[in-house]
């Protein structure tokens, strides 16, 4: 039998994107400014960080309390029943989640990030710069997922406001 994992939070997402519902929504996360406040016992290891454009934030869902093996992407009916390792959606067995975000700035134990797509609350469990390692050119995606990025991209307007994404 596996042991259970036991993972310690780095910091906590201080600012993140609003809830379905709250007053304001905008119409991207891209829009938004998010701050991260690290644990102060961490604070000396994000030295050397400013020299990053980008980092991945790996967090918790803490607020999810459901798991499905399968799901509908985006709960678009023409769009095939998949399983859910083959998306980024939330009901996981495992909340983890990770974003790939702009890093505005370091400013204490405070990081200002900008497309980070957790909620204010989030545990963050580790950061991680963002290198040509982690770059794949034109990887390959099923054609549900390259139509929903068109219509996006383009609805959203990605290429100014976030033009670090996409093929």
């Amino acid at each position: 039998m596996l042991e259970p994992i036991c993972l310690k939070p780095v910091g906590f997402v201080e600012e993140g994107i609003p809830r379905l519902g709250e007053p304001y929504r905008p119409e991207s996360r891209y829009e938004i400014i998010s701050t991260i406040k690290i644990l102060d016992e961490y604070v000396e290891a994000l030295e050397g960080l400013q020299e990053y454009s980008h980092i991945i934030v790996i967090y918790w869902m803490h607020e999810e309390k459901r798991y499905k093996p399968k799901v509908k992407p985006w709960g678009i009916e023409r769009y095939p029943e998949v399983g859910i390792f083959a998306t980024r959606f939330p009901p996981r067995p495992n909340l983890i989640a990770l974003t790939v975000a702009e890093l505005i700035a370091v400013e204490g134990n405070k990081l200002k990030v900008r497309g980070l797509d957790a909620w204010t609350g989030s545990p963050v469990i580790d950061i991680k710069p963002y290198d040509y390692y982690d770059i794949v050119k034109n990887p390959r995606i099923p054609w549900w997922l390259e139509e929903r990025w068109k219509e996006l991209s383009e609805k959203k307007n990605y290429k100014t406001i976030a033009p670090w994404l996409g093929p």
